[in-house]
């Protein structure tokens, strides 16, 4: 499958699996677009990123993906096609959960797995084959990053949004400063976990510059697509 297919797979299923969050196509993390997240869930309390890697793409990147994104995304997936899922998987970066598309749909790719044959080994032994065992689901989900970065979640707001968490904290900044002084400043006097939540919070306010997913006054049906000048239902 296609980078595109899989990515409309992706954003049905983090409307069913986070429902109240904001779902936002390349989602920029990190120096305010330096790297973009191919789709977002923002929920009230973290970030949950899904990267996509279609027919034509490359793992290459995966290792890099997994230092960058983490720094923002509590939680990370990884949706391959299946002609690539070996070796996506064979580089999946530390802690990532994985997907996979099971008759039309995406679900949490099961890692359950059972004894096959029994194989003679070189040596007169024996050794038996692993096959997965669909009888039972046991969910390949991802574990909770522990490495938010303060300058990488500062990098995912815009310059208003900043000044007025640097407001709202009564830190010490001149009238509407640029957007590197307003980081230093906030970094410098805030710990992660409020710059994490300010950010959550900023995020979820924001009028949007592009069109995303809004899934929280309507959990249950389409949901509302936002753009930048107000909602569209």
């Amino acid at each position: 499958m296609k980078a595109h297919q899989l990515l409309d797979l992706a954003v049905a299923w983090m409307r069913e699996t986070y429902p109240g969050s904001l779902i936002v196509n390349e989602f920029s993390v990190a120096d305010w677009g330096g790297a973009r997240v191919d789709v977002a869930a923002i929920t009230e309390n973290e970030i949950v990123g899904v990267e996509i890697k279609g027919d034509g793409d490359s793992p290459a990147r995966l290792d890099l993906q997994g230092h960058v994104y983490g720094r923002v995304c509590r939680k990370m997936w990884l949706l391959p096609s299946a002609g690539l899922q070996d070796k996506c998987f064979g580089k999946r970066p530390a802690g990532w959960g994985r997907l996979e598309v099971i008759d039309g749909a995406v679900r949490s790719y099961n890692r359950a797995t059972k004894l096959g044959e029994r194989i003679p080994t070189p040596r007169g032994g024996y050794t038996y084959e692993t096959l997965r065992d669909e009888s039972r689901f046991d969910p390949c989900a991802p574990s909770e990053g522990k490495f938010l970065c303060p300058r990488s979640m500062c990098g995912t707001l815009w310059r208003d949004e900043l000044f007025a968490i640097a407001k709202a904290y009564q830190l010490k900044v001149t009238q509407r400063p640029h957007v590197h002084i307003l980081t230093d400043v906030i970094c410098e006097q805030l710990p992660a976990p409020a710059i994490h939540t300010a950010m959550i919070e900023a995020l979820r306010r924001r009028v949007w510059r592009k069109p995303i997913i809004d899934t929280r006054f309507h959990p249950g049906a389409l949901g509302d697509v936002q753009e930048a000048t107000g909602t569209l239902l």
